[in-house]
């Protein structure tokens, strides 16, 4: 007979990053997840501004007047701003991937945050991640967002 049948599957802590360039939500959870407990949340204010309140002495676009169009707009993945938001939530899963208080990690963000995102990360956090999922569910509730795990 066998006598590891018995024992439980050992259980792993999991932290769950669901983001967007203005706003981050970081739970922690234990697999299988049945509840998320959200430990930080944080705001970033210039994620939420508009390129032209940013860039306010950018020159701005020009119609040209015969039909000719030139943008300056950016491409968001080459935002400042979205670069150093995710910078900052890349040193503080760091730093606790460090202190040992998760095992895997999971990322949810939009698709061009999240390019942004795993760009930002270390390869030692990014070997932790063991799912990604390109939506943006930041403002959604725990619920929603365990249903897009699917872990």
């Amino acid at each position: 007979m066998n006598q590891d049948a018995d024992k439980p599957l050992a259980q792993e802590t999991l932290y769950v990053l669901v983001a967007d360039s203005s706003r981050a939500r970081l739970f922690q959870a234990v697999t299988p997840v049945k509840a998320l407990n959200e430990v930080v949340t944080k705001e970033h204010e210039k994620g939420r501004e508009k390129d032209s309140e940013r860039y306010s002495d950018r020159p701005g676009s020009d119609h040209g007047g015969v039909g000719g169009y030139q943008s300056y707009d950016r491409e968001p993945s080459e935002d400042p701003e979205e670069q150093r938001f995710a910078a900052q939530l890349s040193e503080q899963l760091e730093k606790a991937r460090h202190e040992g208080q998760f095992d895997n990690l999971v990322l949810i963000a939009p698709p061009e945050f999240l390019g942004v995102l795993r760009h930002q990360l270390s390869k030692d956090c990014m070997a932790a991640v063991v799912k990604s999922i390109d939506k943006d569910l930041v403002r959604q509730e725990t619920d929603s967002i365990i249903e897009h795990l699917d872990l």
